[in-house]
């Protein structure tokens, strides 16, 4: 887990529920990806940093000083490549994590200067990477192989939240449009292939790629409803109504559960919602900490573990 304000990371033993240790040095570690094959941690620091840890020793091992500001990171597990979002520099950073070393910087679309969810994704079946340009209300798709942008697509107003169906080849992006829209990507052929109305101004989607559905949460205040997507159709099927203001979900694709947290406010602790995927049912609501922003699902335990943001804690929700 990445801790911003204390140039840190925290490693937490799954089975334990405990931190085992604490690696110092990081600084503005922002987001974190890791490669379960090579047992290597990359953050993104938001001072310009980017870092390497061994998961072996847990010790930080390199460390790239690029400047600017990054915001999200994802790796290739199949190609050992890492990329990057620089925001202030509108570019890609690419580190070759066998070789340890900065591979190329791509330069795409024109950034907002604030750190925004899901920004940059990696599909690894077909070595494409994709870049939301926020200000430029486009995106980006890079190829893998060549490390050059191969198409930029126009997909709306204000591109925020980022989701890939590996599955599907098919590609999820959250719009202003309409007062909120889900952009719909054909990956195969890189073209806007829909645009869904009516699901607000949405947070970190989440996909189940087994059931080809897509969860969207509303997190305009006042809001209480998570949109449910039919990646086959690209329709709205189905509205959860839950917690005010949902702005993460995230999903147990094994489980066919759908972990939602809610943006109550820095004064209140924020719960987070369970949906039973078979039927859009909400079927336990289990209060976490303070300004939940992220999560995410170890399906080996069936445990969640949701970073409460407010408070400096991990909430861990047994599955």
């Amino acid at each position: 887990m990445a801790n911003n304000r204390s140039n840190t990371v925290s490693v937490i033993n799954s089975g334990t529920n405990r931190v085992i240790a604490t690696i110092k040095g990081v600084k503005g570690a922002a987001t974190v990806t890791v490669n379960p094959c090579t047992n290597r941690i990359y953050v993104a620091g938001s001072a310009g940093n980017l870092f390497i840890i061994d998961g072996r020793t847990d010790t930080l091992i390199k460390t790239f000083n690029v400047g600017g500001a990054f915001s999200s990171i994802a790796v290739n597990v199949r190609t050992n490549l890492v990329y990057s979002l620089n925001i202030v520099k509108n570019a890609v950073t690419v580190i070759d994590g066998k070789l340890k070393k900065i591979a190329a910087t791509i330069k795409v679309g024109k950034q907002v200067l604030a750190g925004l969810p899901n920004t940059v994704g990696v599909n690894p079946f077909v070595n494409r990477i994709y870049v939301l340009n926020t200000d430029a209300d486009t995106m980006s798709v890079i190829d893998g192989c060549s490390n050059k942008v191969v198409k930029t697509i126009k997909i709306g107003n204000k591109p925020s939240s980022l989701a890939i169906n590996l599955r599907t080849d098919r590609i999820y992006a959250a719009t202003s449009t309409n007062a909120g829209s889900v952009a719909v990507v054909d990956g195969r052929n890189n073209k806007l292939i829909k645009i869904i109305s009516g699901v607000g101004s949405v947070g970190t989607m989440a996909i189940n790629p087994i059931t080809n559905r897509i969860y969207a949460p509303d997190d305009t205040t006042g809001s209480k409803n998570v949109a449910v997507i039919s990646g086959a159709n690209n329709k709205l099927i189905a509205t959860v109504v839950n917690g005010e203001s949902p702005v993460l979900a995230v999903v147990n694709q094994k489980l066919n559960r759908i972990y939602v947290a809610t943006a109550i406010g820095e004064s209140s602790r924020e719960r987070v919602f369970v949906i039973n995927g078979a039927n859009n049912k909400i079927i336990a609501n289990v209060r976490v900490g303070l300004s939940t922003l992220s999560g995410v699902v170890n399906e080996k335990n069936n445990r969640v573990y949701m970073a409460n943001q407010g408070e400096n804690t991990i909430s861990v929700i047994a599955g």
